[in-house]
């Protein structure tokens, strides 16, 4: 599975890239919306983490991209701001939804449920 994790915290961007590596994914990350888009542009991705708010394109603008462009990628919306609610996230096409600080439960549940598939 190859994923694409977007992230301005370097550090959790890291981490969540050594965790999902041990599930056996091939993990990229960016560290900021254009970043990624720019990645999302040249690459396909099976699933992407996005934190909500990222500098010069957030995790909402890039949801819509993606699904603008009629990608199939499952998306992830990471946030710090736990008023961002479930509904909404989903609502603009994410298909999952994680606030921070994330579990790395959360975050096997999220993989073994697309790897399955």
């Amino acid at each position: 599975m190859k994923i694409l994790v977007a992230d301005d915290e370097a550090g959790f961007a890291e981490i969540l890239k050594d965790r999902l590596s041990i599930k056996g994914c091939i993990v990229e990350i960016a560290l900021n919306g254009k970043q990624a888009l720019d990645l999302i542009k040249s690459n396909l991705y099976d699933l992407v983490f996005l934190d909500h708010n990222m500098p010069e394109l957030t995790g909402i603008e890039l949801t819509k991209y993606i699904r603008e462009n009629s990608l199939k990628t499952k998306i992830v919306i990471v946030t710090a701001y736990p008023e961002i609610e479930d509904f909404f996230a989903k609502a603009l096409g994410a298909d999952e939804y994680l606030t921070k600080p994330v579990k790395i439960k959360d975050v096997e549940n999220i993989i073994d449920k697309y790897l399955s598939r």
